[in-house]
Formats: structure tokens, sequence, C-alpha cells
């Protein structure tokens, strides 16, 4: 291999690595504004499900559905870029060694400094996909106990027209989601086009 064919070699991994690095920092970002945004619409049904529950209890039962539904969008979305997250971490990982050597696979141990506001090897996003499965569990409980009342209260004709059917949709939507949301397989080491197009304007 001449020299002009190293280089162009090398220049062709560092294109790739810089790619890839900016593709993972961006799916990271990407991650933090999903949860914004799925945040806004949960904490608002929060709130409108505490205020109309005494009053409007057939309207709550539907707050209360529409935020179990956008709980579950929003655990599945986490889990989504989560695994995009780490896919191209194991991209980074693998042309790493021959643009800056080990980088990001090398983790320094620290020193411990007490239990006490010391740091520890926590995943931020592993918490944040934690919280989204209890926000879940959190209005899922809330549907049951809708259900139970309006099971009990049999002869509560309207609350039964409501609450059943609406229960019932969410859970199979869920579902559905969680059946059909998922995105086409890719051979493994795929790299998307754009990646192409980068690598393609190396000299």
């Amino acid at each position: 291999m001449s020299d002009d064919d190293e280089k162009r070699l090398m220049n062709m991994q560092i294109k790739k690595y810089e790619v890839v690095l900016a593709t993972r920092n961006f799916e990271i970002e990407l991650f933090w504004k999903r949860s914004l945004f799925f945040w806004g619409f949960i904490a608002a049904s929060f709130v409108t499900y505490a205020t109309i529950i005494k009053e409007k209890p057939e309207l709550a039962i539907v707050i209360a559905c529409f935020g179990f539904v956008c709980s579950v969008a929003w655990s599945l979305v986490n889990r989504g870029s989560k695994y995009w997250q780490e896919n191209w971490e194991s991209h980074v990982e693998i042309i790493e060694d021959n643009v800056t050597g080990s980088l990001f696979k090398e983790r320094k141990e620290q020193k411990d400094k007490g239990i006490w506001l010391s740091s520890r090897k926590f995943s931020v996003s592993k918490v944040v996909i934690a919280l989204s499965d209890f926000t879940v569990l959190i209005w899922l409980s809330l549907m049951c106990y809708h259900l139970y009342i309006a099971v009990s209260n049999s002869y509560h004709i309207t609350s039964n027209q409501i609450t059943v059917p609406a229960v019932i949709l969410s859970i199979v939507f869920a579902i559905a989601m969680a059946r059909f949301g998922r995105s086409s397989n890719l051979s493994q080491g795929a790299v998307p086009e754009f990646c192409h197009a980068a690598l393609r304007k190396t000299p």
C-alpha cells in the first residue's frame, strides 16, 4: 500500500470517527429533548387529573388513560434512544483505536470519597427509563382504581360507559405501540446513508 493510500485510509477513518461521534452526541441530545417533550404532557395530565377528580370523575379517567399512553410512549422512546446511543458508542469504540487510541472504552476508576455526595457509576439514561416506567405504573394504578369503582357501582351506567372502554382501549393501544413501534432490523454494523455521504467527501 502506497503512502497516498495509507493517508487516504487514515482520512477516511478520521472522518468516519467524527461522523459517528457526532451522531452519538446528537442521539444523547435528542434523548433529553424527547424526555422534556413527554414530561410536559405527563405533568399537565397529573395537574389536570388532580384538579377534576372530585367534580368530574368520568373525565378524570380519560385524563388518566391519556397519561398512561403518554407514559408508555415515553418509556418506549427512552429505550429506543438508549438502543441507538449504545449502537453509536459501539461504533466509536471500534474506530477509536485507529484514531485516538483507547479513549471511550477505557473507564478510569474514581477514588471513593465516601457515601455522601460522591460520584457513582449510575447510568443517567437508565435512571430516566426507570422513572418513565414508574409513571406508567402510577397511571395504570389510577386506571385500575377507576375501573374497580365503575364495576363496583354497576348502577352508575354513565361511569361504566366511559371507564371500561377507555381503560381497555388505552391498554390495547399501549400494547400495539410496543408491538408495532419497533424500527426495522438493520444489518449488523450498518451505517446510515448520511454517514456514507460524509465519507465520500473524504479526499
